[in-house]
């Protein structure tokens, strides 16, 4: 049994420290008559999911979107095997937050599939085995006993609603008889008021050709279900939508309501098709306008390979216009095609005002971050997850997100080439622009003073080693609280800290932490610090990690507006690890470091006519101001 202590180190160097390169005779901050004293107690090291828990204001950062970024969690990276939880193929995984904190993953077996099965887990480690097969090859007759007694199903996906009831739907077909008769196929949906321990038997709420449920609750209570309304015998697809004002106990069809021309049928008749598939809407925060991502396919007739995009549409009337007619496109307020060769797309919101965008791309889950309109989205971030299709995000806290995807293989099973997947999910943290608090720490190494300081970014995609950094301020300093989980603590172990001007102008100014011979030791005479580790360097046991805390004058940094852009590198044997898309010199992309208190944001106006790209109010030759 390892037993947990702090070593003992020079006090001179490192209990309260002038941050410099030189030897221990050449501190200036010693203390008289201790040569060595043991290094502050650390109870234990914060982690990021107990820190950014207080409810920011609504689209907080929609004005600096382009300096959000995301950062995945190594160790929440979690795969799901097989035979416990996942049937040989999973696909098309789906995951949600119930109403009471646990989880439920809903996904099918095949690509084609047959059935939809569920999990539960109350960490998103740990999953129930397949205890229920949501959607089954059920018995049929009490709908269509004179047609067939089987139905496969496919695609399916969940809400969980304001009251806390989860309405799982997915699209069904009775065997062999989809092509000949629309009304062969059709969505199910069954509910559960238990947070998905119990569920309603399966209901029938539409009838007709169709693919690719899914769900939005508006603030006004009215549910929406977007689906694949197609003609698989033409090659015709678009977005169709069913409404609900009673929590899913009724529904309305309005028929199709996005769509773009595509070409010209399959079988040869001539007849105009359309695209515009797979649809995953939001409402946007703040706002009654609903944003749609959507899959746009072309290449269905003749021999073209098909191809496939990323649309947009928008609708700021909840689609009060009804269906679209005859050979009618829409809606007008949209952006065909913002994506070439990507599909799948899932799409979500921030409180803070950043949208979500997920794609698959060449079989890689990719995630953009966007403006508060979903009209714009900056550099897709490729995330681990690869060999796959179909996946799905989903945002579980204001500044967390889980993604999910399969990656499939084959494999020779008795001569025969197999085919097997298995279903990944990992927690991607929102980092983005911060306000330092007001206060004046004592720097003696420990979070003692922190424990009001919620604000907080994080690094920790590469390895099990991460760590958090908060910061506080007063009128002379600027102070910063390091807290990095390490499990193998070793002399190569260090932090590079870049502090830039607010307005990214001159050169960053940057803190380098390293050991030398085994002590603290850092780049800056300006900078004061106090340290502390959980475990020893360099040894074969599992140490906990070390914590720092430090002060820097003011007057070191370039604060311009009261703000600074910063960035971080975690220097480790095992490799470095920084903000994800951050580089030492693209200063616009930093995140914001703010020494003043959080403001309420203006209101962003609404897209409308006349505007560039619909995202806002355009500038004018001779504009002094920003008409944000």
């Amino acid at each position: 049994m390892k037993i947990k202590y702090l070593c003992l180190i020079s006090l001179a160097l490192c209990g309260f420290a002038a941050c410099d390169k030189s030897s221990a005779d050449d501190n200036p901050n010693p203390r008289p008559g201790k040569e060595e004293e043991e290094l502050p107690e650390i109870s234990g090291l914060s982690s990021i999911y107990d820190l950014n828990t207080v409810e920011g204001y609504l689209n907080s950062h929609s004005a600096t979107w382009q300096n959000s970024t995301l950062e995945m969690d190594y160790t929440s990276l979690v795969t799901i095997e097989n035979p416990k939880v996942t049937p040989l193929y999973p696909m098309y995984p789906r995951i949600k937050k119930t109403a009471v904190g646990t989880y439920i993953l809903i996904y099918q077996q095949n690509t084609a599939a047959h059935d939809v099965y569920l999990s539960r887990s109350a960490n998103l480690r740990s999953w129930t085995e397949m205890e229920t097969q949501l959607f089954a090859k059920t018995d049929m007759k009490q709908y269509e006993s004179e047609v067939m007694d089987r139905v496969l199903f496919t695609s399916a996906d969940a809400i969980v609603l304001a009251n806390g009831d989860i309405l799982a739907f997915a699209s069904f077909r009775l065997n062999n008889g989809y092509r000949t008769n629309p009304l062969n196929n059709g969505i199910m949906m069954r509910r559960s008021t238990d947070n998905g321990n119990s569920w309603s038997e399966p209901e029938v709420i539409y009838r007709g050709t169709n693919w690719e449920p899914s769900a939005l609750q508006l603030r006004t209570g009215e549910i929406h279900v977007y689906f694949t309304s197609s003609d698989p015998n033409k090659g015709d697809s678009g977005t169709a939508l069913l409404r609900s004002n009673d929590n899913g106990k009724t529904w309305t069809s309005v028929g199709k309501i996005i769509r773009q021309y595509a070409g010209t049928a399959m079988d040869g008749s001539g007849d105009p098709i359309y695209t515009d598939q797979m649809p995953v809407a939001i409402q946007l925060n703040g706002s009654d306008r609903i944003a749609v991502a959507i899959e746009s396919r072309f290449g269905r007739t003749g021999t073209s390979a098909d191809k496939y995009h990323i649309s947009m549409a928008y609708s700021a009337d909840n689609w009060a216009a009804g269906g679209l007619a005859g050979t009618e496109e829409g809606p007008a307020d949209r952006k065909s095609n913002l994506y070439l060769n990507e599909a799948a797309p899932y799409l979500r919101q921030f409180r803070s005002g950043e949208t979500l965008l997920s794609t698959g791309v060449s079989k890689v889950f990719n995630i953009r971050i966007g403006n508060s309109k979903a009209s714009q989205f900056g550099t897709p971030m490729p995330t681990v997850f690869k060999n796959g299709c179909w996946g799905s995000i989903e945002i579980i806290d204001d500044h967390t997100v889980i993604g999910v995807f399969p990656f499939a293989w084959s494999e020779t099973v008795d001569g025969n080439s197999v085919s097997r997947a298995r279903i990944q999910l990992a927690k991607f943290v929102l980092n983005h622009g911060v306000n330092a608090s007001a206060f004046t720490p004592v720097v003696d190494g420990t979070a003692e003073d922190w424990k009001n300081v919620d604000d907080a970014l994080f690094i920790g995609s590469e390895s099990t080693t991460s760590s958090v950094f908060r910061f506080g301020y007063d009128s002379e300093n600027l102070y910063g609280m390091i807290e990095r989980k390490d499990e193998s603590l070793t002399s190569q172990d260090g932090f590079e800290l870049m502090f830039q001007s607010g307005n990214g102008s001159g050169n960053p100014v940057v803190l380098k932490f390293s050991f030398n011979e085994g002590k603290l030791t850092c780049s800056d005479a300006n900078v004061k610090f106090a340290y502390g580790l959980i475990g020893n360097l360099d040894d074969d046991m599992e140490d906990d990690g070390m914590a720092i805390e430090f002060s820097i004058p003011r007057s070191s940094l370039n604060v311009v507006n009261d703000g600074l852009l910063f960035n971080a590198v975690i220097k480790d044997a095992a490799g470095d690890d920084t903000f994800w898309g951050l580089t030492g010199t693209n200063y616009s992309k930093w995140l914001k470091l703010d020494l003043k208190p959080a403001s309420e944001p203006a209101p962003e106006p609404e897209p409308g006519k006349g505007e560039n790209y619909g995202d806002g109010p355009s500038w004018g030759e001779g504009d002094e101001v920003d008409p944000w």
